[in-house]
């Protein structure tokens, strides 16, 4: 029994290792998926709609295999966590570059989940934390420096997208502390999310917001719902728990600290974008926080 136990575990494990690096990739692809959507046909409502449409077909399937929560909380998971984050950020794409998207998404997320915590939960921050939020901070100050360095025309595009940036990553701040208030199965989550999110916000799309499906080329239209509404919303979550479970959540927190820098660097040859000196110095502090907060990163219950 313990030789087949001994044997168990570095399968177990490769297999965590494997879950958590196809998350990461799907995580950095998004970026950079998203982000050639901004420079495609599909408009930003398109590209949510997709994501909710696709993700609620696939929601429907799983919908007798979880429990859902009270309506009160499916609303307000798909207030941040669904139509908040997608529309702020979806949008964002069409205005910024890919590498102020890695520093302002993930990268700024562990600093806007802490300072949220801080003022509505009145959790305060470690030391070795508040260090780790400054250099964060650091990184997002950077990042603006080099949005300002611009050209006015440029300058103002680019404010516009680097705070709807902000503003989907301090919506999914707001979701992750709504998860820890509300816990639940990861899939659940999914589920409550995706669906409430798109029974409210499919009907105001096809009604009321611009759309260019019917002019955008199929490949553009497959390739936004197959990765936002199955890759991104679906596939990322379940192979995340799977890792957290294989793994630890410490370990696999530290591993997605490369998601910024990743995502950032892959955009320079994919998408032609070129890193100036101030974002990769903000790309190297956001890192630098996101690794040193995630090595002290609390079991959550």
């Amino acid at each position: 029994m313990t030789t087949s136990g001994a044997q168990d575990a570095p399968s177990g494990s490769r297999k965590g290792w494997i879950a958590v690096v196809a998350a990461i990739c799907i995580w950095s692809g998004f970026i950079l998926v998203t982000r050639a959507g901004g420079k495609g046909v599909l408009t930003g409502w398109d590209v949510t709609a997709l994501r909710f449409g696709v993700g609620a077909l696939l929601a429907l399937f799983f919908l007798r295999r979880v429990s859902l929560p009270p309506l009160k909380v499916i609303a307000l998971f798909s207030l941040f966590g669904g139509i908040g984050y997608a529309v702020a950020v979806y949008s964002a794409f069409r205005m910024a570059p890919a590498a102020h998207a890695a520093v302002l998404l993930p990268g700024a997320l562990p600093f806007e989940t802490a300072l949220i915590a801080w003022l509505w939960l009145k959790q305060a921050p470690s030391r070795r934390q508040r260090i780790a939020l400054g250099m964060v901070f650091a990184g997002i100050v950077l990042t603006a420096a080099d949005t300002f360095s611009g050209s006015a025309r440029i300058t103002g595009m680019q404010v516009a997208g680097d705070l709807l940036f902000l503003c989907g990553s301090s919506s999914w701040a707001v979701f992750t502390l709504l998860l820890r208030r509300y816990p639940m199965q990861p899939l659940a989550a999914t589920v409550a999310t995706t669906l409430g999110s798109a029974l409210a916000y499919l009907p105001v799309w096809y009604l009321f917001l611009p759309s260019t499906l019917s002019q955008a080329p199929l490949a553009e239209i497959l390739l936004q719902a197959v990765y936002q509404g199955v890759l991104v919303v679906f596939v990322a979550m379940l192979l995340y728990t799977f890792a957290v479970r294989q793994l630890g959540p410490q370990t696999v927190a530290l591993m997605m600290a490369v998601v910024p820098g990743l995502s950032a660097l892959a955009a320079v040859p994919i998408l032609g974008e070129p890193l100036s000196l101030l974002t990769l110095a903000g790309l190297g502090a956001v890192t630098a926080g996101a690794v040193m907060g995630a090595r002290q990163a609390p079991k959550l219950g």
